[in-house]
């Protein structure tokens, strides 16, 4: 997300006080809000910019006091998720609100459900979410933040006496929002209202599809739909897998078989290392990893094969040359579904790759059978594959 908002101009993220690395909130008569609204304000001043536009999916309320109060200083406002809530409905909608978070602070398993259901079972995030939260605040401040950022009423908001532009964008299916009734998109029919719903069940606006959501964003700023142009880039892509890992690890029990796979990843990031490669991710059992030439990384694969055998694991290695998009930490690209799918057709303890490697390596004393022609699942037309077998 910030990758996409940075095309767009100078980005500008402060942690409010009471949250990360700002000091403590030692004021708990005033509104929160109020108080990050001053934050807002020490902020942009500090950094010296001037006509900000002020990207928000803090709900409460700041940028919409901030751009009320300083019209002169903002010159758009974008509101991820704002609680745009009927005054009469407001009592109910935050007492049901505080319940809500009640159960979160207390453990409530299903909190990731409604704020990340598409991440919600992924190892990594659950991790990374875990640590947020505890860095974020101590549990004591975020149960007091949270008990009194739903005090002020839709009034105090001063959504109504914003005269920026305003660019709402909504998740048509976000359960954060529908299960509290909170939405009330006839309200914000006026003049410099724009309201975009987006495809998705995410509260948190950097999971799922961010790239819809940066480009509704470059086209309010900016006038046009703009991204983060991919790194597209030449690279010998390499796909492994470990054959038999599911026998292996029932034969062996949990704790001995992590502590192969424990083996088998320094294993594999020592000798990508070493050989000048990257390793982008492991699949549990395998990894992919990018390098910069075919000879690298057949080099890498044999050294890998030789290292694994060692503890009696065999491995089947898929190595393909091409383009690959890089954005970020990860890689995109047909490349790497063809080194995927070269990978899945390799025999046990052997490396694959295609003709884009053979042709690498002329000249060079590096033996290559031809193990017949296949069809890649997905991958369009039939592709001559070749094993290596020595020289590497």
């Amino acid at each position: 997300m910030f990758d996409g908002l940075r095309t767009l101009g100078r980005v500008i993220v402060f942690d409010r006080r009471g949250i990360g690395l700002s000091d403590p909130i030692t004021d708990w008569e005033r509104t929160i809000p109020e108080q990050w609204t001053e934050d807002l304000v020490a902020v942009v001043d500090a950094a010296g910019a001037a006509e900000v536009t002020v990207f928000a999916w803090d709900g409460f309320g700041v940028a919409t006091r901030y751009a009320a109060r300083h019209p002169d200083r903002v010159r758009s406002l974008v509101l991820y998720e704002p609680l745009v809530t009927a005054e009469d409905r407001w009592d109910e909608f935050a007492r049901r609100r505080v319940e809500m978070v009640t159960g979160i602070l207390d453990g409530a398993p299903d909190v990731l459900h409604w704020v990340a259901s598409s991440r919600a079972s992924d190892p990594a995030f659950l991790e990374w979410y875990a640590r947020a939260g505890r860095t974020g605040a101590s549990p004591a401040t975020a149960q007091r933040i949270w008990e009194t950022v739903l005090n002020p009423r839709p009034s105090e908001q001063l959504f109504d006496s914003v005269t920026a532009p305003i660019l709402v964008l909504h998740r048509r299916d976000n359960e954060w929002v529908t299960t509290a009734n909170l939405m009330s998109f006839e309200g914000l029919q006026a003049p410099n209202v724009t309201v975009v719903e987006l495809d998705g069940h995410d509260h948190f606006p950097f999971v799922a599809d961010v790239d819809a959501l940066v480009a509704e964003i470059a086209d309010f700023v900016v006038g046009e739909h703009r991204l983060p142009p991919p790194q597209r880039l030449l690279s010998a892509v390499m796909f492994t897998d470990l054959v038999d890992s599911t026998a292996r690890a029932a034969a062996m029990g949990d704790a001995q078989w992590k502590a192969v796979l424990d083996r088998h990843d320094a294993a594999i990031r020592r000798v990508v290392g070493r050989s000048g490669g990257t390793v982008v991710k492991t699949t549990g059992d395998g990894v992919l990893a990018l390098f910069p030439s075919a000879a690298t990384a057949v080099q890498a694969a044999g050294q890998l094969c030789d290292q694994l055998a060692i503890d009696g694991l065999s491995v089947r290695v898929g190595i393909h040359v091409g383009d690959i998009d890089r954005r970020g930490d990860d890689v995109s690209g047909l490349a790497v579904n063809i080194a995927a799918r070269v990978m899945a057709a390799a025999a046990g303890h052997a490396v694959y790759v295609t003709a884009s490697v053979v042709a690498a390596f002329a000249g060079q004393q590096v033996t290559f059978e031809s193990v017949g022609t296949h069809e890649l699942k997905g991958i369009p037309g039939t592709w001559e594959l070749f094993q290596v077998l020595d020289g590497a």
